[in-house]
């Protein structure tokens, strides 16, 4: 199964201008990743946990219904976040990286990890 999850991040990360991908368990587990040498995936999960949950308070207050994903935009980059069956799948890209092509592949990546998670 852990074969599986990182073929599918491998994927994800072969997209032009994704840096890399991790899928996190909602308590900061790392499921799988295929990041880059210069991110620390124990950093990585630890924040994606905090915005998950911070997400996750703002959609409730602010009656928005159950959180399904952010996008968060900087000055170098996106990072995506997407939540499957309690786990967050996290894209980090360059500023120059097409959310048209990614948000095809994250959901078709979603739809492949809600099987194994």
């Amino acid at each position: 199964m852990s074969e599986r999850i990182t073929e599918i991040l491998d994927s994800l990360k072969a997209i032009k201008g994704v840096h890399g991908a991790a899928l996190i368990e909602k308590f900061g587990l790392i499921k799988g990743s295929a990041l880059p040498g210069w991110v620390d995936p124990e950093v990585v999960a630890a924040m994606v946990t905090l915005i998950l949950k911070a997400s996750q308070r703002a959609t409730k207050e602010l009656e928005q219904g159950q959180f399904f994903s952010a996008i968060i935009e900087s000055e170098k980059g996106k990072i995506l976040f997407s939540e499957i069956k309690g786990s967050i799948l996290t894209i980090i890209t360059t500023r120059e990286a097409k959310l048209g092509i990614i948000n095809l592949k994250l959901d078709a990546a979603s739809s492949a990890l809600q099987s194994l998670v």
